[in-house]
């Protein structure tokens, strides 16, 4: 009877936390600044509940270091110079995926009650739709975690050494959406996504080994919002070392 109680009361107090958080969203709390902290006035919090429960969080775009990278005052260059057009950026991040089959290993984050968790996953890029495709094990932590939350963000960079013209890696904020096999979406995924070399280590054909994914995975199909590239190469062309693609 203990152990039931126990499991009731827990259940009563999430339903209670998960109610205060969507009553203080609906509150329109006021917009305050990523620098703001808690008063002495302010009202009691629940726990596990965080700022941005409750209010609009505003970043200074003109004065954080990486806006002053992309487009500020900095080093040679005068406000708004050494900006490479949008075309040209995404192209620079197609030749990075172009080196390894359009296939590359990312740093996933994702975020689940307030709490991040980092994994590494393989995706591959549309660079048409400009659309990331992941193949994952079914059950897995991130995978609960989007479907929580499908704002993630990512990061590939090349293994870093004294050079700094070899310097290459991009930061990826995109939103994820999960599809299984009985889906078209999981078809489009398989098009675009390099699974023959997993087929050619397991000694199958690729038939029986797409069988095996459609039947065993998820798929993740990641919108880029946002890329910022940093690229040591562009700067003998006259370019800002980093760069931003927005959708």
């Amino acid at each position: 009877m203990t152990m039931m109680l126990a499991i009731v009361l827990w259940c009563i107090g999430a339903a209670h936390a998960a109610e205060t958080k969507k009553e203080a969203k609906a509150s329109k709390a006021k917009q305050i600044e990523a620098t703001a902290a808690v008063t002495e006035n302010h009202p009691a919090i629940e726990q596990g509940m965080s700022c941005n429960d409750c209010h609009e969080i505003k970043l200074d775009a003109n004065t954080t270091a990486t806006q002053i990278w992309i487009s500020g005052d900095y080093l040679k260059w005068k406000a708004g110079e050494g900006v490479m057009p949008k075309d040209q950026i995404w192209s620079r991040i197609v030749d990075i995926f172009k080196q390894k089959g359009m296939k590359r290993t990312f740093v996933l984050a994702t975020s689940f009650n307030n709490r991040p968790y980092t994994c590494t996953a393989d995706f591959a890029l549309d660079p048409d739709k400009k659309i990331l495709y992941g193949f994952h094990e079914k059950g897995t932590e991130k995978l609960a975690h989007i479907k929580n939350n499908p704002y993630v963000s990512m990061n590939w960079h090349r293994e870093f050494d004294d050079n700094f013209t070899n310097v290459a890696c991009f930061q990826v904020l995109g939103r994820a959406e999960i599809f299984d096999g009985t889906r078209p979406e999981f078809d489009e995924g398989l098009k675009v996504y390099p699974y023959e070399y997993a087929a050619k280590a397991r000694n199958m054909t690729l038939d029986q080994w797409r069988a095996i994914v459609k039947k065993d995975m998820l798929m993740t199909r990641i919108t880029i919002d946002r890329i910022r590239l940093t690229e040591g190469a562009l700067a003998p062309l006259q370019f800002r070392t980093t760069q931003e693609w927005k959708r």
